[in-house]
């Protein structure tokens, strides 16, 4: 699993997290190396808010009373890394995400490995 700390956005976004985590793909012969599309590939036309942008990142999150985070989409030497960070706002979001962790760390991985199936069709 590629280093939470890679995604320079979103370390600059939430300095002090409570939970990181990484997940990568290789980059499909022929597809995109946008950061903005994968994002689109993974999360669909559901993905969260905009936060920030670079030519190699793109970062999308939330903040909501009890915690947050932020979903970056990082693309670099061939590869695509989806990297969430999360803050816990109180202790309404440590059980928050303590309930939906399990159902993250199925989900997630799932998500990029679909979006990395689509984009290897697209191209």
């Amino acid at each position: 699993m590629p280093n939470a700390s890679s995604a320079p956005l979103a370390a600059a976004a939430i300095a002090a997290p409570d939970y990181t985590d990484a997940y990568s793909v290789a980059v499909p012969p022929g597809a995109t190396t946008d950061p903005a599309a994968w994002t689109r590939a993974i999360f669909g036309r559901t993905a969260f808010p905009e936060l920030a942008a670079s030519d190699t990142e793109h970062l999308t999150g939330q903040t909501m009373p009890m915690l947050e985070f932020v979903a970056s989409v990082r693309v670099v030497d061939a590869r695509v890394t989806l990297t969430t960070v999360v803050r816990y706002r109180n202790a309404l979001g440590r059980l928050y995400f303590f309930v939906v962790r399990p159902f993250h760390r199925r989900l997630v991985p799932r998500m990029l490995t679909r979006a990395e199936r689509r984009m290897r069709h697209a191209g």
